[in-house]
């Protein structure tokens, strides 16, 4: 017997960082960036991933969320059985595309279908949340209700996720550094500038705030407004030392060539980028002109 389940990426369009204190956030999900998850019978334990192929409870200190997940699915199925879990896919890592959020739901979806056990969508979500957790810190619960959707979800940690199937009709370009970036070092940066200074605490309200007029434009299909709303959450993760050298510049090729807005998306210090492009002609025009810089780039319509 086998199990898999294919996981999609995700991308956050404004209000990383806030959402995390309580604020609103927009988060795309990325279908053309997948994870497939298979479990299969073993003689042992055993994960086999692009990084890493050994016994799975040896794994390094970044899968311990898989751990977790892997552990708490065995004690549901009330089972001892030797598995091995194979992950292949395209979601580079600690780029801020969800790829950890991806892993865990998948790994969660195929090992239910496995075990036949019938999880509801809540216990599947809150399974997936504590392994981010594991893996982030702290974690708001964005990434994994994004990865867990097939459309725009607008989120807060109250409410939860809510979709929006509305369209910008507009293009988003997303972009590679190729820089690894650290969620877990972002995050701990961010909370102690909160906890120093009063002017971060007001960025951080205001960036929560960008979220909510994002999504107001959004619905009005306004593209340029919600690029104008991009260039200020960048100019305050900017303020919050998230930013790096190759984002800056970045950012100036982008906004030089016709991009409605610029902003880096996740937890920073490096990983992705996006830039809102009125259509996939100027998109195409900034990714030609950034490619000796970045690693990698995707076209969303959006």
């Amino acid at each position: 017997m086998k199990s898999s389940f294919l996981g999609h990426g995700k991308v956050i369009l404004i209000g990383e960082h806030s959402v995390v204190y309580g604020y609103d956030a927009l988060a795309l999900p990325i279908t053309s960036l997948h994870i497939k998850t298979t479990v299969e019978p073993s003689e042992k334990m055993w994960m086999d991933t692009a990084h890493y192929q050994g016994p799975f409870f040896m794994a390094p200190d970044e899968y311990d969320g898989l751990k977790y997940v892997v552990k708490t699915m065995l004690k549901k199925a009330a089972s001892q059985a030797a598995l091995k879990i194979t992950y292949t896919g395209e979601i580079p890592i600690e780029r801020g595309l969800g790829s950890s959020a991806t892993v865990a739901l998948a790994t969660t979806r195929a090992m239910n279908d496995y075990f036949h056990l019938n999880l509801t969508e809540t216990e599947i979500i809150n399974i997936t949340n504590h392994a981010e957790m594991i893996n982030h810190g702290k974690a708001s619960g964005l990434d994994a209700a994004t990865v867990n959707s097939d459309c725009l979800i607008f989120f807060n940690q109250k409410d939860g996720p809510k979709p929006l199937r509305s369209k910008l009709q507009a293009t988003l370009l997303i972009m590679d550094t190729g820089d690894l970036g650290s969620t877990k070092k972002a995050v701990t940066q961010v909370h102690k500038l909160l906890n120093e200074s009063p002017t971060a605490q007001n960025n951080l309200e205001q960036l929560g705030r960008l979220a909510d007029e994002t999504k107001t434009a959004w619905l009005n299909k306004d593209a340029a407004t919600v690029g104008s709303y991009f260039n200020r959450a960048q100019e305050i993760l900017h303020s919050f030392n998230l930013s790096t050298g190759k984002i800056d510049q970045l950012q100036k090729i982008a906004l030089a060539n016709e991009a409605l807005g610029f902003k880096l998306s996740g937890s920073g210090l490096g990983g992705i980028v996006i830039a809102l492009c009125r259509n996939e002609d100027d998109a195409l025009k900034i990714a030609h002109k950034c490619q000796n810089i970045v690693a990698h780039s995707w076209i969303e319509e959006i």
